[in-house]
């Protein structure tokens, strides 16, 4: 019996891009009542606002059937909220 691997073949150098990567970012400031020397401020932010799964990278895996690659996109992160409270003195 014949053991087959896959070779990647590659073609002209930067012929294939990544697809479109975008996100949008969100942020919100509360400044609270200035008190003798006192300040403080919530922060409310988003990350990728609106869920985007953007492809961070790109990998090739075997299909079911042999012989046959498929691009598989992996994503990071969706959205991710951020709440913090600042205070000066």
């Amino acid at each position: 019996m014949v053991e087959r691997k896959m070779v990647s073949y590659y073609t002209e150098r930067n012929s294939f891009r990544m697809p479109d990567y975008h996100r949008l970012d969100l942020s919100l400031i509360l400044h609270g009542k200035k008190q003798q020397g006192f300040e403080s401020s919530w922060h409310l932010s988003v990350y990728n606002a609106y869920a985007r799964e953007n492809a961070y990278i790109i990998k090739f895996r075997e299909k079911e059937t042999p012989g046959e690659m498929e691009a598989v996109k992996v994503s990071l992160f969706k959205a991710i909220p951020s709440l913090s409270y600042r205070f000066r003195f």
